[in-house]
């Protein structure tokens, strides 16, 4: 027996959706609140720790050039490539913050973090992803096309866009995973343990993802709530992280990736608003993904319960 399996001794309950799946018989409202308490600390403590550890690493690479504060300002601006690791690898300290939420505290396998069968049905996510990818272009395309003044296909890249796009895909599909993770997994799940309506789950994670993507803007905080309500529900109906985690990949790669080729990733970085307009695109992007997904799973049929012998 692994250690991993003694440690978890706790059953998952049998025939109950993705919130559920912490509602163990020994499951109890206190241990819960503890677990979203560490993670939040956590999370405040780890990622900041890393990304200036990495970023350190770098400034001392570089020759120590000018104050770290700079250097370490740039990189968090993505002004250089390496700042999208810096930035990237401290949010994916979210994937073991989880894991561990989930071992020690809950006493359950990591796995079902992934979905309600205990592990990332490879053959599903490809499939959303797929989705993400295709339905955010068509959205992006009608919206080029009836933009005021005609549509703009000019190609303007920045200074190094080549480099820009090589760790941009390597890192942001980690980053993306790592915010569903405990967002739409870790905390849902949690939250799941405490009250049994899964809209508690999907409505309080929704909220704390959008507070911790902080704006003062109104249309860019409703942006991105009706995001993690709309992530939380598939994950819901589908029994996984999966869709979630292709939908937040889709959106954060080509949006990078536009960014690179039109303007830069550092401006992209740096939007804290967005008119209401934008922000009715981007949902209306959101939505059609929701329900080409839900349509797709009435077909392929993912799991949507724990099975009997989890």
């Amino acid at each position: 027996m692994s250690r991993v399996t003694e440690i978890a001794a706790e059953r998952v309950p049998a025939g109950v959706d993705y919130t559920h799946v912490l509602r163990t018989p020994t499951a109890s409202p206190a241990a819960a609140l503890m677990g979203v308490m560490l993670g939040i600390l956590s999370f405040l403590v780890a990622t900041p720790l890393v990304s200036q550890g990495l970023a350190a690493l770098y400034w001392l690479a570089v020759g120590r050039p000018g104050e770290f504060t700079d250097t370490y300002r740039s990189l968090v601006g993505y002004e250089v490539p390496f700042g999208l690791v810096v930035g990237h690898a401290g949010l994916a300290m979210l994937i073991p913050i989880s894991a561990l939420l989930v071992l020690f505290v809950h006493r359950v396998r990591p796995g079902f973090l992934s979905s309600v069968v205990g592990r990332v049905r490879w053959r599903w996510f490809a499939l959303t992803l797929a989705v993400g990818f295709a339905s955010l272009w068509l959205v992006l395309l009608v919206q080029n096309l009836t933009a005021p003044g005609g549509p703009s296909w000019a190609i303007q890249t920045q200074a190094g866009a080549l480099w820009f796009i090589l760790v941009m895909l390597i890192t942001t599909p980690i980053q993306a995973a790592a915010e569903e993770y405990f967002f739409r997994g870790y905390l849902m799940q949690s939250l799941g343990s405490m009250v049994a309506s899964p809209w508690f789950g999907i409505l309080v994670s929704a909220a704390v993802f959008t507070l911790f993507h902080t704006s003062t803007n109104i249309a860019l905080v409703v942006d991105r709530f009706a995001f993690g309500v709309l992530a939380g529900w598939l994950v819901v109906r589908t029994g996984g992280l999966e869709a979630a985690i292709g939908a937040h990949i889709a959106n954060n790669v080509s949006a990078f990736f536009l960014a690179a080729m039109t303007t830069s990733m550092a401006q992209v970085k740096a939007v804290t608003e967005v008119t209401w307009a934008a922000a009715a695109w981007d949902i209306g992007r959101f939505a059609l993904f929701t329900l080409l997904i839900w349509l797709l799973a009435r077909g392929y049929k993912p799991e949507r319960v724990t099975p009997v012998l989890a």
